[in-house]
């Protein structure tokens, strides 16, 4: 984890992750103490001196308005390091920890309406002194550089640039680039927004292990129980790579599984197994988890990880602007039934594509896919809690709630933001109800096709029942 900061990790913000699972940790490290002089469109931490209200709201500035963009922070509370190169600074540049260099780099960017684009897969690490534009302007967005914080020219209309980098932004965060394992969560403006980020973080991590080599056969036959007291492994995203097949064809995914049963298990990934292996390994990091038993934390996975498991993958294939359910390597499951000659399940149809069109219908990013995972892990209403996890579940349940009812109000106002909340929480109960007819289809292929191979898989046999 080379992108991380050797800095103190602040008490106030560690979220009470525990060690014994894993040394992901978002670094937060930067004291941002500061003097306000404007809240507009930030937190009260921050301290600028760039716009009044009225100039942030229009993204347009006046030659009177013209002011330092340095916020102004005590000589004890001062950053030591450039949050995008790394290179020395002792100010704030656009409400981060910034040297003079990128941030003139990155206003000149959006003044000037250039892109930038890697030349060589997004793989630059310019902290070791690489050129590359097109690296170090994704790590200035990623970073959390503040458009809005920018004096543009009054020929330029900075509303529009704002809104521009917020796509950009989420389309950095969409197509995974390697930036995004790299730096997030770096920085954050407020601390709704550093939960955000490290849940985006975590998905992160789980994206690149779930599209890679990785393949952790040996924990199919371990029971939950034993898997929630292992150590999370993803931390061990960055040691793998996505393969270079991928995806492959139909008809060649079909020629490979008719070469045996070791050639799949050679060259093949069982998805289900992974997807439900990955959703407890980010489960085990969440906060919320480690304030439980064990006891609780085994009865709120064998309630919720089948659920994260659909849902993780219907967004996933919703990416890709699909209508059903398709596998990082390119199997599409119920595709796959008539590659083989089988009868279709006419629920298993309807499944996975009913799951992939409720995310589309909802037109659901990847902030708000984040914040409905981390609803759906601390639901209450599992039966076998005891009372104490109930209580904790509930607090954090309701502050993920939370979380996501202000950040949609934030984005599209708090009439049109309330109504989206209702919409994305309508989602929770149809997952439910997608992760039991998967359990139901789990059933009916052991028996159709008396999958001895499956019925040994402890975890999946665990989680499915």
């Amino acid at each position: 984890m080379s992108a991380w900061y050797a800095h103190d990790y602040p008490q106030d913000l560690s979220f009470g992750y525990a060690d014994n699972h894993c040394d992901i940790k978002p670094d937060f490290s930067y004291p941002l103490e500061c003097k306000p002089s404007s809240s507009i469109g930030r937190s009260s931490v921050f301290s600028s001196t760039t716009d009044d209200s009225s100039n942030i709201k229009s993204g347009r500035s006046t030659a009177d308005d013209i002011k330092p963009d340095i916020i102004e922070i005590s000589t004890e509370k001062a950053p030591k390091e450039c949050v995008v190169c790394f290179q020395p600074t002792s100010c704030y540049h656009y409400d981060v920890p910034a040297c003079t260099g990128c941030k003139t780099f990155f206003r000149r960017c959006l003044v000037t309406n250039r892109e930038y684009k890697c030349q060589y897969g997004g793989h630059c690490d310019i902290t070791q002194g690489q050129d590359c534009k097109g690296c170090r302007f994704e790590r200035c967005l990623i970073s959390g550089m503040n458009a809005a914080a920018i004096q543009y020219p009054k020929t330029i209309d900075g509303k529009k640039i704002v809104e521009k980098v917020k796509v950009l932004k989420r389309k950095i965060i969409e197509d995974n680039k390697p930036v995004v394992a790299k730096m997030l969560p770096a920085f954050s403006q407020t601390k709704e927004r550093q939960e955000i980020d490290f849940l985006l973080y975590l998905e992160a991590k789980q994206r690149r292990l779930r599209e890679s080599t990785y393949n952790p056969n040996e924990l199919f036959r371990t029971s939950l129980r034993d898997l929630l007291q292992k150590s999370s492994q993803l931390n061990l995203a960055d040691k793998y790579e996505k393969p270079s097949e991928w995806p492959l064809n139909q008809q060649a995914i079909a020629e490979r599984m008719k070469l045996g049963r070791e050639e799949l298990k050679r060259t093949g990934k069982f998805f289900v197994a992974c997807d439900l292996i990955l959703t407890i390994e980010v489960a085990k990091i969440l906060p919320a988890f480690n304030f439980l038993t064990l006891d609780d934390q085994e009865a709120l996975m064998r309630h919720v990880v089948v659920v994260n498991m659909v849902l993780t993958q219907s967004f996933y294939s919703y990416l890709q602007h699909l209508d059903v359910i398709i596998y990082p390597n390119g199997v599409v499951p119920v595709k796959m039934d008539e590659i083989f000659g089988r009868t279709p399940m006419q629920v298993k149809i309807e499944t996975h594509t009913r799951s992939v069109q409720s995310l589309s219908r909802t037109s659901i990013t990847p902030e708000q896919f984040v914040l409905l995972k981390a609803i759906i892990y601390c639901h209450p209403a599992c039966d076998n809690l005891s009372s104490e996890g109930r209580e904790i579940i509930t607090k954090y349940h309701e502050k993920y709630s939370g979380i996501l009812l202000r950040h949609l109000q934030d984005e599209y106002g708090n009439q049109a933001g309330a109504s989206k909340y209702g919409s994305l929480i309508c989602l929770i109960e149809a997952y439910f109800h997608f992760a039991e007819k998967s359990k139901q289809i789990h059933l009916m292929q052991k028996i159709n096709r008396k999958c001895a191979n499956i019925s040994c898989m402890t975890l999946v046999e665990e989680c499915m029942q």
